[in-house]
C-alpha cells in the first residue's frame, strides 16, 4: 500500500505516518488470524502449565475450557511416556469430554500419574480440546526431580499419654499434606496384642479415609483401650497413614500406671472360727492383689473386744504382687474371762494404693479341762453324800 501527497510536505509526513500505523496492524494482526480460525471457538488453558513432580507421585493440571458456543467437547494427551497414566477428571468421575457452554467452564482437571523409579528429566505433553469443529492444544510440561512434590507428616503435641488399665487413651494428630495435590488417605493402626485400638477423621467416627488439600491438615483421633490384665508399664501405638504415593506413620505410647486392689479373706472364704478364752487359735488367711500392678508397704491390724489380742505373721508385707493370694496367718486370743458365745473381730491390711478389710465372727467355746474339773466337783459332791448317808444313814 502506498499513499502519494504531491507538492505538500506537511501531507507527505502525514501519508508515511498512516502507512507506518497500518503496517504494524497488519504485523499483529496478520499472525493472529490463523490462530483464532484454527482454534475454531474451542479453547483449553492452564494457569500453570510446568509442574514439578516426584516419582511416584500425580501432577495435576486445572483446566479451563471456553467455547464460542455450547458444545461437546472431546479431550485427549498426547505425548505421555509409557507407563505413566494420564485422565480427566471432572465432577469426581474420569472424564473423557464435557459439555461447555459460553461463560460457564467446567471444572476439569489433569491427573498424570508418574509410576515410582522414573527417571529424573523433562516430559512434555499436549492437551487436545476438539468440539464443534473446533480443535485447541495446550503444550504442558512435567519435570520429574527427587522430593520435588512435597511431603506427607503425622504429628502430636501429646504422643505419650499416662493411665490405668481402665483408662481409653485418645490421641490428637495432625496429618499435613505438603504435595501439591488434594490427597485421600487410609489409615491404620496396630497396639498390644489384646487392646481395641481405632483410628478416625476426628468429628467423623464412620469413616475410614481422610481426604487433605494441597498444603493444608487434617486431624485424625486414635484411640487405645488396654487389655484388663495388663501390667504397669509402657506400650506403643503406631499410626500409619498412605495415599498419593506417600506413607508416613506415628509412634505413640501409652503408659499403663497400673490399678491397685486388695482383697482379704480366708482361703475357704469362711469369715468364722472358733477359740477359748485365754488360748491362742491360730486362723488361715489370705490376702490378694486382684489389680495390675504391686501393692506396697501392707500393714495388717485388728479391731477386737477389750482384753483380745490378735497376732499377725507376717505383720507387715514390703509388697503384694498381682496373682496369686499371699497366704498369712492370724493368732487369736480371746480374753481369759471371756464367756462363751459369739464375738466380731475386724481385720485390716492397709497399703500405700491400697486396703482392704473383713470381719471375722469368733465363737469362743469353755476349754474342755473346766468340763473335766466341772464333771468331777459333781462327782465328788455324790460321793461325799454317799459316804454321809451310808455311814450315818443306820443310826
Amino acid at each position: 500500500m502506498s499513499v502519494r501527497a504531491s507538492g505538500n510536505p506537511g501531507l507527505s509526513r502525514v501519508a508515511s505516518r498512516v502507512a507506518l500505523v497500518i503496517g504494524l496492524i497488519a504485523a499483529v494482526a496478520g499472525p493472529l488470524a490463523p490462530l483464532t480460525a484454527a482454534a475454531g471457538g474451542v479453547s483449553v488453558t492452564t494457569p500453570f502449565p510446568a509442574v514439578v513432580a516426584e516419582p511416584g507421585s500425580t501432577a495435576s493440571f486445572k483446566l479451563a475450557i471456553a467455547v464460542t458456543s455450547a458444545r461437546n467437547v472431546a479431550l485427549k494427551v498426547d505425548g505421555a511416556p509409557s507407563g505413566w497414566t494420564a485422565r480427566f477428571r471432572g465432577g469426581g468421575l474420569t472424564i473423557d469430554g464435557a459439555y461447555v457452554t459460553p461463560g460457564t467452564p467446567p471444572d476439569v482437571t489433569l491427573d498424570v500419574e508418574i509410576p515410582e523409579g522414573t527417571a529424573a528429566g523433562t516430559t512434555s505433553l499436549r492437551v487436545v480440546a476438539t468440539g464443534g469443529g473446533g480443535t485447541d492444544t495446550l503444550p504442558l510440561t512435567v519435570r520429574v526431580a527427587d522430593a520435588a512434590a512435597g511431603d506427607v507428616t503425622l504429628t502430636s503435641d501429646f504422643p505419650e499419654l499416662k493411665g490405668t488399665t481402665d483408662t481409653s487413651f485418645t490421641f490428637n494428630v495432625t496429618l499435613k499434606n505438603d504435595t501439591a495435590t488434594e490427597t485421600t488417605f487410609n489409615m491404620s493402626v496396630t497396639g498390644p496384642d489384646g487392646w481395641t485400638v481405632d483410628a478416625k477423621p476426628s468429628g467423623q467416627a464412620q469413616a475410614t479415609t481422610i481426604t487433605v488439600k494441597p498444603g493444608s491438615t487434617g486431624t485424625i483421633t486414635v484411640t487405645a483401650k488396654a487389655a484388663a490384665d495388663t501390667q504397669a508399664g509402657t506400650y506403643p501405638v503406631t499410626l500409619t497413614t498412605s495415599g498419593g504415593g506417600k506413607d508416613a506413620s506415628l509412634d505413640l505410647a501409652a503408659t499403663i500406671t497400673g490399678t491397685y486392689t486388695l482383697t482379704l479373706s480366708t482361703p475357704d472364704n469362711v469369715l468364722s472360727t472358733t477359740a477359748n478364752a485365754g488360748s491362742e487359735s491360730d486362723l488361715a488367711m489370705a490376702l490378694a492383689n486382684t489389680g495390675s500392678a504391686p501393692v506396697t508397704a501392707v500393714a495388717l491390724s485388728a479391731s477386737a473386744p477389750t482384753d483380745w489380742k490378735v497376732e499377725f505373721a507376717p505383720a507387715n508385707l514390703d509388697s503384694v504382687p498381682p496373682g496369686d493370694p499371699t497366704p498369712l496367718t492370724a493368732k487369736i486370743t480371746p480374753s481369759s474371762n471371756a464367756i462363751a458365745g459369739d464375738y466380731e473381730i475386724t481385720i485390716s491390711a492397709k497399703g500405700a494404693e491400697a486396703s482392704d478389710d473383713v470381719v471375722i465372727r469368733v465363737r469362743v467355746e469353755t476349754p474342755q479341762l473346766w468340763w473335766i474339773v466341772g464333771v468331777a466337783l459333781i462327782l465328788a459332791v455324790f460321793a461325799g453324800l454317799y459316804w454321809v448317808f451310808r455311814t450315818y444313814g443306820r443310826r
